[in-house]
């Protein structure tokens, strides 16, 4: 069971599923047991499993089996939790009405218990549901002591991160706590939860951090939900927000935007184009978004336009460059730290830059500049690795490798890592494979240092 409860916690697409398996395995070990009330956590994480991933059916129908259990046994507790878990995942459903009853119920069973956190999860749950239902006075009264109860039992975990009767995704929180601190509710409490999350300089937010994917494929997240083809009504509203993220440094002019969407187009057919182009993003990225309302992650300046700096968007390529540039601050006093975060740069590096759009001169700079940052941090991680770890080595050469075969740096990393392994075939066969690409690619031949290298390990191996 607490394996289950522990995989709900995690990011992993098949957390809930991995949770049900760990769930239902409990449950037969009770069964084998004979103890029914040794089922009724399991059932209360099946509830969440089920609810959490949009089955309400059958999260009512396990919570039903918990509660009835729970009920027999004489334990408030444990049934009120159910309530709560189930009330919740009717919030989520969008079914507020219900939610709220269910929640009404748990928190008279907290009471009951004593159980202050239970009671303000339970609130917390009610509060997310009148504030999603523009439902203001209810949202502010339950909203107010959610952050008073917090703040007296120290309870900033269900606001800042997931917990068991929190949310899966505590960006839906932020919303809430952006109303509460423009407000100035609890004496600065809510900005401070907002600092603690790293989004304290935010005014607009939708409930969900907005994940991008630029390298290999382009893929785009809101939460945990990913956007389908089939909601980018627009290819050209989809080439906007990759020429966005390229020149993400500096906001671009629209008429330098037109220019790269539409070369040599007349300019009042390409502000035309861009305007269709921008509504259809803005309906992607913040399909709830009134009209008229600034955006959470696009800024407007006069005529130019950008991802708003600060916005709460991760991206591939952005955090390539923040784990890099700490390790190489790391390289000489925590070498073990950098390895690893060069390691992570390289399980980033998904391929291209953007590649659907290696055509486009626009992606051109950032895809060679990112090539680059690739290399190099490949380079430095076969530093570290080629003491003691050869075969982290030619794992990390290939990868270079792939990338351009030209990297001549790599071939000699190999070589020696071959070396160290004993297969002087490999090391013979690498430095052929070096002549031959450098040739033929760039009709040159290796460097001095190259031909070194390998004519001292081929007089080590004899």
């Amino acid at each position: 069971m607490r394996q289950g409860h522990a995989l709900m916690m995690l990011s992993e697409s098949d957390r809930y599923q991995a949770a049900i398996e760990k769930f239902n395995a409990a449950i037969e070990l009770s069964r084998s047991l004979r103890i029914p009330r040794l089922r009724v956590e399991a059932y209360w994480g099946l509830t969440r499993a089920f609810g959490y991933r949009g089955d309400l059916a059958e999260a009512q129908r396990m919570a039903q089996e918990g509660i009835e259990i729970a009920t027999r046994a004489g334990d408030e507790w444990i049934a009120s939790i159910i309530r709560c878990t189930l009330g919740a995942c009717h919030i989520l459903a969008g079914m507020n009405e219900a939610g709220q009853n269910l929640l009404a119920q748990a928190m008279h069973g907290f009471q009951e218990c004593s159980d202050p956190f239970g009671l303000t999860s339970s609130q917390l749950w009610r509060s997310i549901g009148w504030y999603y239902t523009d439902q203001d006075s209810p949202f502010r009264d339950e909203f107010q002591q959610v952050l008073e109860s917090c703040m007296k039992h120290q309870y900033s975990c269900m606001l800042v991160k997931p917990t068991l009767l929190g949310l899966p995704d505590e960006r839906r929180l932020v919303p809430l706590l952006l109303r509460a601190k423009a407000e100035g509710w609890s004496d600065g409490y809510p900005n401070r939860m907002l600092h603690e999350m790293g989004l304290g300089q935010l005014k607009f937010h939708p409930g969900y951090e907005l994940r991008l994917q630029t390298m290999g494929s382009f893929r785009v997240w809101r939460g945990g939900a990913a956007v389908t083809p089939e909601e980018w009504k627009r290819e050209s509203s989809r080439q906007l927000l990759q020429v966005l993220i390229a020149n993400r440094t500096a906001p671009l002019d629209r008429d330098q935007i037109c220019e790269c969407l539409w070369p040599g187009k007349d300019p009042a057919a390409g502000h035309r184009n861009f305007k269709v182009a921008l509504n259809a993003l803005y309906q992607v990225l913040e399909p709830d978004r009134d009209a008229g309302c600034e955006s959470a992650y696009i800024v407007r300046e006069g005529s130019t336009y950008a991802l708003r700096p600060g916005a709460d968007v991760w991206l591939d390529c952005a955090e390539i460059d923040r784990v890099v540039k700490e390790a190489e601050q790391l390289l000489q006093g925590e070498p073990e730290r950098a390895r690893a975060l060069l390691d992570r740069a390289l399980e980033l590096y998904q391929g291209d830059f953007l590649a659907e759009a290696r055509y486009n001169t626009w992606a051109a700079a950032e895809r060679e500049r990112l090539t680059v940052q690739f290399l190099r941090a490949g380079d430095r991680l076969c530093e570290l690795y080629q003491e003691d770890d050869p075969e982290a080595v030619v794992r990390v050469c290939q990868r270079l490798l792939g990338v351009d075969n030209c990297w001549e740096r790599a071939y000699r990393f190999l070589m020696t890592a071959y070396s160290k392994l004993g297969d002087h075939g490999q090391v013979a066969r690498t430095f052929e494979t070096c002549l031959e690409v450098l040739r033929s690619e760039l009709d040159v031949a290796p460097a001095a240092e190259t031909f070194e290298l390998y004519r001292k390990l081929i007089e080590q191996g004899t």
